[in-house]
């Protein structure tokens, strides 16, 4: 059905509701750098800030070779791109503001390439237009500080998604990795009531189950799960419980599947087979049109930058344990890089989906819900 599969991708708008910023493509230059800070016994946030900083630059400068082909290959649309996240301090305000200017370069260097997604409508023109959308999101809480008022001043610098937790306790409420785990504090509850006044998506991907729940109860728009898995089929702290799912769905609102190979199963082997069964089982308790695909995966990752990673995801700001198995030298079968996402098209054809359900999962579900939280 590869026909069918290629054909459905190339007519249809599509999301990678938690994704990298287009194709790994590391240069030369770039590769040399890795090896300048790994020797120089360089923390893992100054080698990624420094392999974003490169990539941007490039991109800025009209200078990257081969990227917006290959990008175009993989048919995917938009991204929603978290920003903030390295640096000094995790997540801090300062992290934000400085992604948020590098972007704003790009945007403003290369408006034939790329273009700020604020609301569905813009994706929609993005792609009509030949250009790449892309939301940038928090995947934390904490950009905010103590101030609910920055909420509206990240909006108006166009953010358009923040995660309530990481996998860590905030003011907000529990990530999913916490020993002991509520729900929302009141400052949480104020935080999601803000969100919906401005028009920000209230994500609980990395929120613990309570949280999450609580954050449909709060919410007055529908709540989003941009990227996680059902941890009936995988049993792993990131995972959703079957009832979260069940609710995010009836409440109409939004669940991702992700890629991530050892996150989706505990087999030696990932295959495309894993991932299957989590679409499968999130359809079936949420409803074919609220799962999308947000694969949080997808990095080519040099060897130089695998090891760092793996440490820095440990850090107190990232919450990840041993038992949670991080390894950024994983792999998926059939999904090795981003540059595969057409293999999940193809993925879900074959695995008997209609035309219209892989339209809606490929992008349209995460749009309706993106259009009616946003507005």
């Amino acid at each position: 059905m590869t026909g069918r599969s290629d054909e459905l991708r190339r007519d249809s708008l599509v999301v990678d509701t938690c994704s990298q910023f287009g194709p790994s493509t590391y240069t030369p230059e770039m590769l040399a750098r890795l090896d300048e800070l790994a020797s120089a016994g360089g923390s893992p946030s100054d080698a990624v800030l420094a392999m974003e900083e490169m990539t941007l630059d490039r991109l800025v400068r009209g200078d990257h070779p081969g990227f917006w082909e290959a990008w175009d290959e993989t048919g995917v649309d938009v991204v929603n791109f978290t920003i903030g996240a390295f640096g000094e301090r995790p997540w801090s305000y300062e992290n934000a503001v400085r992604d948020l200017a590098r972007w704003q370069a790009l945007f403003d260097a290369r408006p034939e390439r790329v273009a700020k997604v604020l609301r569905a409508s813009d994706a929609e023109r993005a792609r009509s237009d030949g250009r790449k959308g892309v939301i940038l999101a928090f995947q934390n809480a904490t950009h905010i500080g103590e101030d609910l008022d920055n909420i509206e001043f990240f909006h108006r610098l166009g953010v358009r998604i923040i995660q309530l937790t990481y996998n860590s306790r905030n003011l907000l409420g529990d990530g999913c990795t916490e020993r002991v785990q509520t729900g929302l504090s009141q400052f949480g509850v104020d935080a999601v009531r803000r969100m919906n006044e401005v028009g920000v998506v209230v994500d609980t991907g990395h929120c613990s189950d309570p949280t999450t729940l609580d954050a449909v109860e709060a919410s007055e728009r529908p709540v989003m799960v941009t990227h996680a898995f059902c941890r009936s089929v995988s049993d792993h702290d990131r995972g959703k419980s079957d009832d979260v799912i069940r609710t995010v769905g009836e409440s109409g609102g939004y669940f991702g599947v992700v890629t991530v190979p050892f996150f989706i199963t505990d087999d030696p082997n990932p295959r495309l087979d894993h991932w299957l069964a989590h679409v499968d089982r999130a359809v079936e308790l949420a409803g074919v049109d609220h799962v999308g695909i947000g694969t949080d995966w997808g990095e080519e990752v040099p060897k130089q930058l695998v090891d760092m990673l793996n440490e820095e995801m440990s850090r107190a700001g990232f919450g990840f344990r041993e038992e949670h198995r991080v390894d950024w030298a994983a792999t998926l079968d059939g999904y090795r890089s981003w540059r595969d996402w057409p293999n999940l098209t193809r993925a879900l054809v074959d695995c008997g989906y209609t035309d219209d359900e892989v339209r809606g999962l490929l992008g349209l579900n995460f749009l309706r819900v993106f259009e009616a939280a946003t507005s």
